[in-house]
This record gives structure tokens, C-alpha cells and sequence, in this order.
């Protein structure tokens, strides 16, 4: 639907208004601007036309019109088409601040971002497919339990509890030791590699077989929806100013956080779309966010993404704040994450 230029100044203005104030704009309003020299029969015109496209509608309470989700489509396609190159001010972090594990730092991206924004921040660690193993420790805890620790170079560590029927032969472990670390040590993990590791034709049975009671523990570190982390940030800041109207969707998105597998798939969405993303209301996969907007984008290397960073909140949203800060956030993680995987 092509708007005039006209049509597409009074929409921006009326949702720009609509989403600073949360009250129904009037056509007077936006006749009065100074720099709008139409008169407010014609804005009613307009908002008529804009109303019947689908843009804006109206409360029955009200004469003044309130964007849909439409309308705030229209706003949103115009923010992301004039996005400037990075803008340090829209970001809420800076490099120097982070902590050096990458927990921490994911933690502290995730809360500075909703406090900036007022929304709720999630963000995705970094996949482990692809960095390289740094390390692997065999802990023996009992002598029928030992803790497999591994250590990624994203900075991320990785514990998997193993239980056995019978004692454990520390030889053994100290040589499972050592052999996964010379085999595995430095190199990107894929399952391909750990795999041609564990069925060894060089290795004895004894040593094979102990080696196959590990695979449990490789599983999980290669298994993206078990391993990958997701640090949420804001999430008491959701209730304040909601309305009741609106409790059954903060219920149905809180429920949403405890769906941490559906929540990873929805944010993975977006990971090859190389740019900003923003879904608003129904346009959004899962059922609990129709009547909110996702603003997300991937972080990483040059050459593939690694994880993502996003806020959610309701349509009615500050969305140039919150598309500047997930593309500048996401920018800031990409350096972030560039000298531990090279």
C-alpha cells in the first residue's frame, strides 16, 4: 500500500505521539504543530483513509487514533532503512567494562540493556559448535564418579556429572586425560571431530570402551538447545505501569521465559538474517508474544553468527531507542567475542 507523503507524516507523527504519551492523538494536535500547515478537517480526512488501509484506529471512548500494528510497521521499516553506522551513545556497555568471563559479561550486556531501555533484554551465549576446546578436565569426585569439565575458547565451562557401577581405574582417567587433551585441545569442536576421537581404531577395548562411557557428557556440550546459556535482564521491571488489562499477557510471557527451549528457537530465528530484526505483535512465531514486539540481532564473526542479543516489550514501544541499542550492543559483543575464537 503506497501512502502519500502526506499520509505517511501524519502516521509517523500520530505514533511517535501515541507511543511517548499512550493517549489517542487527535487530529487537532496535529494540525497545531507548527511545521504541519493543514487544517484539522483534513488531518480527519487523512486519518479516515489511514484508518480504512489499516494503519490507525480508534477506542470508541475516543475521537483520537492510536497506531496499529500496521501502522507501527510502517514506523519501524522507516527506523531501520535510515540506521546509521554505530552510534556508542546507544550503547549501554562499553568493551572496557565487560568482565573477562564471558558469563559474567553476557549477564551484565543483559541488565544493562533493560535498565537503558526499560524492556526486557535477552541474550543468547555464544554457540559452542565451531570454538575451540581449550581444555578437558576429568574430576574424580568418588570412586565411582568423576565431573567431565570442559573449557571453551569462548570463555564458557561446561560441567557433566558422571555416575558408574563399578570403581574407577584412575590410570584410566588420568589417561583419558591427557589423550582428550592432545586430541581435542585447540581445535573447533564439530561433532565429526569429537566423534573421530572417541572411536579411536588405534585405541584398546579397556580404552575405547571408557572413552564411549564419556560420549554422554559430549552430547550435552555439542547439543545447542541443552548447552546454549540465555541471560534475561528486566524481567521485574515488566510489570511496572501494566495495566490489568494486560496481566493475562505478562502471565503468557513470563510463562514464555520458563519455555526456555521455544524461547531459544524464536531468538535462533534470527541469527541468519545478518541485520536487525523486528517482529511486531502477531507477526512474532510464538503464541505469548502476539501482543508484544521482538527486537533482535545476531553477534559474532565476520564469516557466522554466534549468538544474539534482543528486547522484548509491548508494541507501544520506544522502537529507534531499542533498534539502536540491539545493533550497537550486538556490535560491541561481536569485538567482544573476536579474539577468543581466533
Amino acid at each position: 500500500m503506497t501512502l502519500t507523503e502526506r499520509q505517511r507524516s501524519i502516521l509517523e507523527l500520530v505514533t511517535e505521539r501515541y507511543i511517548r504519551t499512550g493517549v489517542p492523538v487527535s487530529s487537532k494536535s496535529i494540525a497545531s504543530l507548527a511545521d504541519f500547515k493543514v487544517s484539522s478537517s483534513t488531518v480527519r480526512n487523512e486519518f479516515a483513509v489511514l484508518e480504512e488501509l489499516g494503519f490507525l484506529c480508534h477506542p470508541h471512548t475516543s475521537a483520537g487514533r492510536m497506531p496499529t500494528n500496521l501502522g507501527y510497521r510502517e514506523l519501524v521499516d522507516s527506523v531501520v532503512s535510515r540506521l546509521s553506522p554505530r552510534d556508542s551513545a546507544s550503547c549501554p556497555v562499553n568493551l572496557e567494562d565487560l568482565a573477562m568471563e564471558v558469563d559474567t559479561a553476557m549477564q551484565q550486556t543483559s541488565e544493562a540493556m533493560a535498565k537503558s531501555t526499560n524492556l526486557l533484554a535477552l541474550v543468547m551465549a555464544p554457540q559452542v559448535m565451531g570454538a575451540r576446546l581449550r581444555h578437558v578436565e576429568l574430576l574424580m569426585l568418588q570412586p565411582r564418579t568423576i565431573m567431565v569439565v570442559f573449557i571453551v575458547s569462548t570463555g564458557e565451562v561446561t560441567k557433566e556429572l558422571l555416575e558408574y557401577k563399578t570403581v574407577l581405574d584412575a590410570g584410566m582417567v588420568d589417561w583419558a586425560r591427557a589423550y582428550l587433551n592432545e586430541t581435542l585441545g585447540n581445535v573447533p569442536l564439530s561433532e565429526r571431530v569429537v566423534r573421530r576421537a572417541l572411536a579411536n581404531p588405534e585405541l584398546s577395548a579397556k580404552e575405547a570402551a571408557f572413552l564411549h562411557s564419556l560420549g554422554s557428557a559430549f552430547n550435552r556440550l555439542l547439543d545447542e538447545e541443552l548447552s546454549t546459556e540465555l541471560y534475561v535482564g528486566g524481567a521485574s521491571r515488566l510489570a511496572d505501569g501494566t495495566s490489568v488489562r494486560d496481566i493475562e499477557d505478562l502471565q503468557q510471557l513470563m510463562e514464555l521465559l520458563e519455555e526456555r527451549l521455544l524461547l531459544l528457537r524464536v531468538l535462533r530465528s534470527t541469527l541468519s538474517a545478518g541485520k536487525v530484526v523486528v517482529s511486531i505483535g502477531e507477526e512474532n512465531e510464538a503464541k505469548p508474544l502476539h501482543n508484544f514486539s521482538l527486537v533482535a540481532a545476531g553477534y559474532g564473526l565476520p564469516q557466522r553468527n554466534l549468538g544474539t542479543v534482543s528486547l522484548i516489550g509491548p508494541t507501544r514501544m520506544d522502537y529507534q531507542s531499542a533498534i539502536n541499542t540491539v545493533k550497537d550492543t550486538a556490535h560491541l559483543l561481536s569485538q567482544f567475542l573476536e579474539d577468543r575464537y581466533e
